[in-house]
């Protein structure tokens, strides 16, 4: 009889943690936010959800004990009371029924009714979470330390923000043009500034050595709004000089050298993320960054602009020359930019393989 009572408890025990941690994880963020007011469940939610260390860890040892206490208890009562069929009973029902019963079912009724189960089990968890609290502690504490900051947000919540926007069903529906940006978003995220950059075989410079002069033709024959400054050759970019700063020095300073009024700009390796470096050049105050290789050469350039062209889409201000990234000559033949992304070309439907970034690539390995 203990052995039954044992074995009941313990599987109860384990169902618990285990349908309430794919009750977190399947429900409705959005639903729950809009219920936080109201119900003292959502609340611990949200509290979760800002700290996950302290649900999974709770759960995590929670079914643990629970898998413990039947394999020790339950079989040792299992194995007084009826030996040696309590054995059989320990070493091969027991087992079976630990998984069916303690972790498939439960895990799929979790999974399909979220809500309302996660307002009925978290609370239970919060205080048992308590119990386990040093045990969180020393989870969260070693997880800081052994991982980076950039991996603190585990890889399962940028898949669930994708499943997320591909299945969202909320009474205010979102139309297509917020889900597209929020992809876009998504995206970003994802990208290395490499990705971003204008590759150095596009940067129009002028030698470390030259004058307001020289800038000012520069300005002339390119209509850009910074000039690179390289010292000995293009790929080793040093200083920036910003047009708007040329203004008023035409007649008096023409001959004075463009490094007197250049700076020192924000140096990036090809790795970053992307969005590191938008936020970076955003705190800083500056517009533009040089891109970095591992031997320190220079490989591109990036403007905040480029980097919220990324999700925003394309824009123009009033001095720029518009030039299409391709033109369609006729049915089957269209004239496209050496650096137009093969991306974009194959969602043109252009079958054209993959394995190079730009248009220009593909047709140099040809």
């Amino acid at each position: 009889m203990l052995g039954v009572f044992s074995f009941l408890f313990f599987i109860l025990g384990e169902a618990f943690f285990a349908c309430s941690e794919i009750s977190f994880i399947s429900v409705e963020r959005y639903f729950i936010e809009k219920l936080a007011t109201k119900e003292r469940a959502a609340k611990i939610y949200l509290k979760f959800w800002e700290n996950p260390e302290r649900l999974f860890t709770t759960t995590l040892m929670g079914i643990t004990f629970c898998i413990a206490g039947n394999g020790v208890f339950t079989s040792y009562f299992l194995i007084k009371e009826f030996g040696n069929i309590g054995i059989v009973v320990s070493s091969t029902i027991l087992p079976f029924s630990m998984v069916v019963f303690g972790q498939i079912i439960p895990k799929t009724i979790g999974k399909k009714f979220a809500y309302p189960l996660i307002l009925y089990l978290l609370p239970l968890v919060y205080v048992i979470s308590f119990i386990f609290w040093p045990l969180v502690y020393i989870n969260t504490f070693l997880a800081q330390k052994l991982l980076k900051p950039q991996e603190k947000n585990p890889i399962f919540l940028t898949r669930f923000r994708e499943v997320f926007l591909n299945f969202i069903r909320y009474e205010e529906e979102i139309d297509l043009t917020e889900k597209d940006l929020m992809h876009k978003i998504i995206d970003f995220a994802k990208k290395k500034v490499f990705q971003v950059m204008i590759p150095i075989s596009q940067v129009k410079a002028l030698p470390i050595e030259a004058t307001v002069k020289d800038a000012i033709e520069f300005s002339k024959k390119y209509n850009f709004s910074y000039i690179p400054l390289y010292e000995g050759d293009i790929h080793h970019i040093k200083y920036i000089v910003k047009v708007q700063h040329l203004l008023g020095k035409t007649l008096l300073e023409d001959e004075k050298p463009l490094k007197n009024i250049a700076y020192s700009p924000l140096f990036f390796p090809e790795v970053a993320r992307a969005h590191e470096v938008l936020s970076t050049l955003q705190k800083s105050g500056m517009e533009i960054a040089v891109i970095v290789d591992e031997y320190g050469l220079t490989t591109g350039i990036v403007t905040i602009e480029d980097l919220v062209e990324e999700v925003l889409g394309e824009f123009r201000d009033a001095l720029d020359y518009y030039v299409p990234e391709y033109q369609k000559i006729n049915e089957n033949t269209y004239k496209f930019k050496g650096f137009i992304e093969i991306e974009k070309l194959q969602q043109m439907g252009i079958p054209i393989p993959s394995g190079d970034d730009t248009c220009q690539e593909n047709c140099v390995s040809l």
